[in-house]
């Protein structure tokens, strides 16, 4: 009521548009604590009047807290009340067997005619009248109807069966059977349905100790001819193999990209220092095939010392050995042009080719601008190259910053639930 009195005052006030909210949720608050005093009040009233009202059965007991005040000592002692659930009487007892029955009575049947026609499985519980009564099922043939009221159609024959049902009911400390009958009645079944009960049930008749089973030869009066089902294995096993050689085919033919990717990526980058040491031998007044015997010669020595190996400087040293054997130097040099299979290769034989007609003067001028120009490209190249990397790098950065995260996150919430 103040805090009514004191908001219908402030709400004339200039500031009252600034702390409007939290006075709402204030009273909103208070209202609740007082609904929670009325309701501890009530709840209490019993305990202050020395009566306090037992749960119904099966709901077990009742714990409540209460103080407890002694005349002399003139203390407070706090306690917690442990009340037991309430029991029936006997009679109470009987009452609800009795209702159970009556409930069992109105429920077996479920969506069957009567218990005449049970076709589909009964209502089979294991509690009535909300549990306050306990049964356990019995039937007299297993191999019909389960405990838990689940038909078997198979096991019935082509006529009605009759069952009976022994229900043990037992509510506190009374306990009573129920016992009734009531007629299952088999679904019509298929051809295949019909001749494969009729199987069993000669299989059933056989003795079971004796090691073999004689199928039979005979079913409903026509003889029985056996044979085994065709087995697919070997055809899948056949599909699994066809299967197995495409993926092996394509793995290989991607094996086999990728290696030409990365022969042609390294030819790529040797190319501008080729270039480079080829006009400067030429520069220094060697020929063409000179130059390019020494250029070899220098590889091997470094390879000889322990460098690596470089596909370039490969097949310059199969041309080389080309042109020792006698073979022309065109022929060498397109033979060494198609086995580098690159553009700029392709365009180095064409300079060299020219300057033997040319003269080195007019091939040094081209070289030059050639190193340039692939000293550029080769520059772009190692700029896009550094940019895949980083990109390749961009989930395993990601992947880390999710387990930093889950590191930090993870002990935080532990440690707010422990609290």
């Amino acid at each position: 009521m103040i805090l009514l009195l004191g908001m219908a005052v402030l709400r004339k006030q200039a500031f009252w548009q600034y702390i409007r909210s939290p006075c709402r949720i204030l009273f909103i608050f208070g209202l609740f604590g007082i609904l929670a005093e009325v309701l501890s009040g009530v709840s209490s009233e019993g305990i202050a009047s020395g009566l306090v009202k037992r749960n119904p059965p099966n709901e077990g007991e009742l714990e409540t807290e209460a103080s407890v005040c002694l005349e002399k000592e003139k203390i407070t002692y706090p306690v917690t009340l442990l009340i037991p659930e309430r029991k029936y009487k006997p009679s109470e007892e009987l009452e609800r067997i009795q209702a159970a029955i009556d409930e069992i009575q109105d429920t077996f049947c479920g969506s069957n005619a009567s218990l005449n026609e049970i076709v589909s499985n009964p209502n089979v519980s294991g509690s009535y009248q909300n549990g306050e009564v306990l049964a356990e099922w019995l039937f007299s043939d297993e191999e019909v109807i389960s405990a838990e009221g689940t038909i078997f159609q198979e096991a019935l024959g082509q006529e009605k069966e009759e069952i009976e049902a022994f229900v043990a009911l037992s509510c506190g400390e009374s306990e009573d059977i129920y016992r009734f009958s009531f007629q299952i009645q088999p679904l019509a079944k298929s051809r295949e349905e019909a001749v494969l009960c009729e199987i069993k049930k000669q299989i059933g008749l056989q003795d079971e100790t004796n090691p073999y089973v004689e199928l039979p030869n005979e079913i409903d009066g026509q003889k029985a001819t056996w044979q085994e089902v065709s087995s697919y294995q070997s055809i899948e096993i056949l599909l699994l193999g066809i299967l197995a050689a495409f993926a092996s085919a394509y793995a290989a033919k991607e094996q086999r990209e990728k290696q030409l990717q990365k022969r042609k990526r390294n030819m790529l980058l040797s190319y501008p220092e080729f270039v480079s040491k080829l006009s400067l031998l030429l520069g220094a007044g060697m020929t063409i095939p000179g130059g390019l015997r020494k250029m070899n010669q220098m590889y091997q020595r470094r390879k000889q010392a322990g460098g690596k190996e470089e596909l370039v400087y490969e097949e310059l040293n199969q041309m080389i050995c080309e042109l020792e054997n006698g073979i022309g130097e065109l022929r060498a040099y397109q033979r060494f042009s198609e086995k580098c299979d690159l553009q700029p290769y392709r365009k180095l034989v064409s300079l060299l080719v020219s300057g033997q007609r040319m003269g080195n003067c007019k091939l040094m001028e081209q070289l030059n601008e050639e190193a340039d120009r692939v000293f550029l490209e080769r520059k772009n190249a190692a700029r896009k190259f550094g940019e895949e990397a980083g990109t390749k790098m961009l989930i395993p950065m990601m992947l880390m910053l999710f387990i930093v995260m889950a590191i930090v996150i993870i002990p935080a919430f532990l440690s707010i639930r422990v609290f």
